[in-house]
């Protein structure tokens, strides 16, 4: 069904108003916003003063408008209304399907990355035996995290680290996590190559906040022949946009 019959012209006007004023940083006119939305001057006033009057931008001596008190309240209220589950939900879904593989969403937790949400991809003996809860330094969400640990808190981790989760591809060092450093902070993302569990590999991309801190991380998970198989490159390119997204989205939530 189209629903175009059902919307207000002046409703949608209004949002495009607020929409222009959100994304430019200093006050406009009237007459920029008239002539940047292609929209008559008289109707652009006559919204702005409706706008004005309930609270949604603010006026200034100079004829000029900001976005007002009002919209402050209504967002404060909206982010009580999301959490970060319902938001990364919809993008972790549409990843899964797009790559055949399973996604998920992981926080810090300790000295471990806990699971909040996934979604099953192609059947795998190996990802079903994830537990939901995996070490710093053999997961690929975990060294998302070590990446931006201040230096005496990341020679502190690897101090102080028993490792009990262990393969031969396994890094459990400062000296070989460092090596890894760099690369990692400059393309965000991080990767386990059977470090784990033997024939299992995991992409992550994090999820920064507005102060650019990681607050969580999502990752493709499957076996490594496969994952191969399907281009790691291609992942790569495809978690590093959805990641993008979600930071886009939840950067506002603090």
């Amino acid at each position: 069904m189209d629903n175009s019959s059902n919307s207000i012209v002046m409703i949608e006007r209004a949002f495009d108003i607020l929409k222009y004023i959100f994304e430019h940083e200093k006050h406009v006119g009237v007459s920029q916003i008239s002539r940047d939305l292609e929209l008559p001057k008289a109707n652009a006033y006559r919204i702005l003063s409706t706008l004005h009057q309930v609270g949604a931008v603010e006026k200034y001596d100079d004829e000029k408008y900001s976005l007002g008190r009002l919209l402050v309240q209504l967002g404060n209220k909206a982010r009580k209304n999301f959490d970060l589950n319902q938001i990364a939900s919809p993008v972790l879904s549409k990843l899964s399907a797009e790559v055949g593989e399973s996604v998920n969403l992981g926080i810090k937790y300790g000295d471990n990355i806990l699971n909040m949400l996934g979604y099953e991809g192609e059947s795998s003996t190996l990802v079903s035996k994830l537990v939901p809860i995996s070490p710093l330094y053999c997961s690929s969400m975990g060294k998302l995290y070590l990446a931006h640990m201040a230096d005496p808190q990341l020679e502190a981790y690897f101090t102080t680290l028993d490792a009990t989760i262990e393969t031969i591809h396994t890094k459990k060092t400062l000296k070989d996590f460092l090596a890894l450093r760099e690369g990692i902070l400059k393309e965000n993302i991080a990767y386990d190559l059977e470090e784990y569990e033997y024939g299992l590999a995991c992409i992550a991309a994090p999820i920064f906040n507005s102060k650019d801190n990681i607050i969580a991380a999502i990752s493709i998970s499957g076996p490594y022949s496969r994952l191969k198989y399907k281009g790691m490159d291609t992942l790569k390119a495809k978690i590093s946009s959805a990641s993008k997204v979600l930071t886009e989205m939840t950067k506002y939530l603090e």
